[in-house]
């Protein structure tokens, strides 16, 4: 059994006018996605900005309900909880923000934000609290003295440290990244997904990771799906995602990547989609990349394809792909 099971998630926003708020409309922001991450794996959700990837993480956080569909944590159906049901879940599946300046209260002190949910999941006393923060402290590679410190006196790195000691002192079994190293310099970035390998390692964490880095998905990630416009395109193992994308907007964000060293060049050129990603209110009837797609058939802007398999774990929602 997985840890997480997403099936047929959808989450739409009305969009309301008037003095009474009619609604106009929805935008689709999710539309069906489904997915499933095991204990001890990380499964990362890629896409450029608007395909809905904050979205999925925020239904999973329970931070937004679902319009429909099945939420499961360790078989259980998590989108009804309500109180301590809620709270148990809450517990057991935390979150890393991009920016932890705003995730971190800025009137209280270091010690204060870790020992927080030790005083409300773990039910510590403070003198249990206050030993457990200095070992969360040396968990994530920092000095003890900084636990008198509040967020606006810690460098970048520090302070997303701060927030992944408090992410895990309640010993949750999910972790949601969402773009936890984006706000980083790229040396710190390095040094915080170490850190998040060793503690996947340590505590038997399962990561659900956010990003449109590609590069620092295909370092931590086991399998990773592609969003476009609120549905899933491509799903498979990172490794075969990465040597052999199958769907052409797959392979347009995998030709994006940046080379680093100047004297490689290229050996192929770079896959540019001509025009914009269509309005999440109203998605092409078929294929949502027909409009940009270069193998664009009639077929593909009359229905839309299903997930197939092409093997190895690897699925593609393609008519071009047979």
């Amino acid at each position: 059994m997985a840890l997480l099971d997403v099936e047929e998630l959808v989450k739409h926003f009305p969009i309301r006018y008037g003095l009474f708020g009619k609604i106009a409309g929805y935008v689709k922001a999710v539309d069906g996605v489904s997915f499933s991450i095991d204990e001890e794996s990380v499964f990362s959700l890629v896409g450029e900005s608007g395909s809905g990837k904050s979205t999925v993480a925020r239904c999973v956080l329970r931070l937004l309900d679902p319009t429909s569909g099945r939420i499961a944590f360790k078989g259980r159906d998590i989108t009804s909880l309500r109180g301590k049901n809620l709270k148990w879940y809450r517990r057991n599946v935390q979150a890393v923000f991009q920016n932890p300046f705003l995730s971190l209260n800025p009137r209280m002190r270091v010690e204060s934000i870790i020992a927080e949910p030790l005083r409300v999941h773990m039910r510590m006393s403070r003198d249990e609290a206050k030993e457990e923060v200095r070992r969360l402290l040396e968990k994530v590679g920092l000095p003890r003295e900084i636990e008198k410190r509040h967020p606006h006196e810690l460098s970048g790195g520090q302070a997303q440290r701060i927030a992944i000691a408090r992410a895990i002192a309640p010993q949750p079994k999910l972790l949601v990244l969402d773009e936890p190293t984006s706000a980083l310099d790229v040396s710190v970035q390095a040094q915080i997904l170490n850190l998040l390998a060793d503690l996947k390692n340590d505590l038997k964490l399962s990561y659900l990771l956010i990003s449109h880095d590609l590069s620092v998905v295909k370092y931590i990630s086991d399998y990773v799906a592609v969003m476009y416009l609120g549905r899933i395109v491509e799903y498979a193992p990172a490794e075969e995602l990465f040597n052999n994308p199958a769907h052409p907007y797959t392979r347009a964000l995998l030709s994006s990547v940046p080379e680093p060293d100047p004297n490689i060049r290229r050996l192929k050129s770079r896959i540019i989609l001509p025009g914009e990603p269509p309005s999440p209110v109203n998605p092409p009837a078929g294929c949502r990349l027909s409009p940009r797609c270069p193998y664009a058939m009639d077929q593909c802007r009359a229905k839309e394809p299903e997930l197939i398999s092409v093997g190895n774990g690897h699925f593609v929602r393609c008519w071009f792909i047979k």
